[in-house]
């Protein structure tokens, strides 16, 4: 299927970097949002791009992380050369450190493993750890430096996908909430509220919110929202940490503006976006555990996100058999910012190219439906 117009439902990180892959190659791309562009789970994400720690071992979801890491330099660089807007991104490494013997018998395994795969990475001791990393605490038993990993600034990341896309032609429409999907044989219809939408093709991105849109004759991909609550603190010296810290209770990722993401807790309570006076505690007392000064650090904001979660935790992406002009591009749980490139990528060559990436069939949405 060849597409020329195509709606996508939705306009967080993987919306949007769809949106702009598919008007680059020439596609007429509307774009409907139920808030604003970034305005979901991305405006909660600390923008970690770290494969090796959300995933270990030879699983399909860390080989979609590596895969989309390695995109990761020429997508920024491509953004930042058509729109001239400024995103923040950075690839220090990540340290991963242990405060208990369960900690420091994780690591020993996760380090085997990556020497096996070639992947770059240095053993620090304890003792070293706090020249390595100062602002951490001086009782850590060990780290595990990974070389690779970095960061990116979501909500710029999302403001020069919008305007990239937009110099390429595609429109961007909020506050829309697609309600329904109706696929004909030549086109295929969204309803939101009193409108309707035609096009070619449509893509669901709505993350957390994907299930709630009904397809005409097809189960919904069954995500469902899991809420990540983050504190935005401001480093209280010129002493912060100068890469991602990681530990087996929180992780911290620093900024050039002097300021701190800690994050995130993991919670099924549905649609219920509210901070929550218990998250707040658990993430502050994982933050000062991990790094002594954070204690000090003056608390700007509390950021909460519904991340999609698939049951098998790997995403949805994929035409639907039964509806084959619907392509889903959902359940990214907490990796939505690192595959967001390497989804665009696998989304537009189904549409443009009819080409059907190697990996697509293992993710494809019919795995969750019964009648599929």
């Amino acid at each position: 299927m060849q597409s020329e117009s195509v709606l996508v439902v939705g306009a967080g990180v993987i919306g949007a970097a769809i949106a702009d892959t598919l008007a680059s190659r020439g596609a007429s791309v509307t774009v409907l949002d139920m808030r604003s562009p970034g305005r979901g789970a991305s405006q909660a994400s600390a923008g970690a791009l770290v494969p090796y720690i959300e995933a270990h071992e030879d699983t399909p979801l860390l080989a979609l992380g590596a895969r989309s890491l390695a995109m990761y330099d020429e997508f920024i660089r491509r953004l930042v050369t058509r729109t001239g807007l400024t995103i923040e991104y950075s690839r220090p490494g990540s340290l991963d450190v242990a405060l208990g013997d369960d900690d420091v018998a994780r690591l020993q395994v996760v380090k085997a493993w990556l020497d096996t795969r070639g992947v770059g990475n240095e053993w620090i001791d304890g003792r070293s750890v706090a020249s390595f990393e100062p602002a951490v605490t001086s009782t850590a038993r060990c780290g595990l430096f990974i070389a690779d990993h970095g960061f990116v600034g979501v909500s710029s990341l999302v403001r020069a996908l919008v305007q990239s896309a937009r110099l390429a032609g595609a429109a961007f429409e909020a506050p829309v909430e697609a309600m329904s999907v109706h696929p004909h044989d030549d086109r295929v219809e969204v309803k939101a509220g009193d409108r309707s939408y035609a096009a070619d093709a449509v893509v669901i991105a709505a993350g957390s919110w994907s299930r709630r849109i009904r397809i005409s004759g097809v189960e919904s991909p069954p995500v469902k929202p899991i809420r990540g609550q983050l504190l935005h603190l401001r480093w209280p010296d010129a002493d912060r940490p100068s890469r991602i810290v990681w530990s087996s209770r929180c992780y911290a990722v620093p900024w050039s503006d002097g300021s701190l993401l800690v994050g995130a807790t993991v919670e099924d309570v549905g649609f219920d976006e509210n901070s929550t006076v218990a998250g707040v505690h658990d993430l502050t007392d994982a933050a000062g555990e991990l790094l002594p000064k954070a204690w000090q650090a003056p608390l700007e904001a509390v950021r909460v996100g519904l991340r999609p979660a698939s049951p098998d935790g790997l995403p949805a992406i994929g035409t639907l058999a039964r509806a084959p002009r619907v392509m889903v591009a959902t359940g990214h749980y907490r990796n939505g910012v690192l595959l967001a490139p390497l989804t665009a990528q696998m989304v537009a060559g189904r549409l443009i190219d009819d080409v059907i990436d190697p990996v697509l069939p293992s993710l494809s949405p019919d795995r969750f439906d019964s009648r599929a």
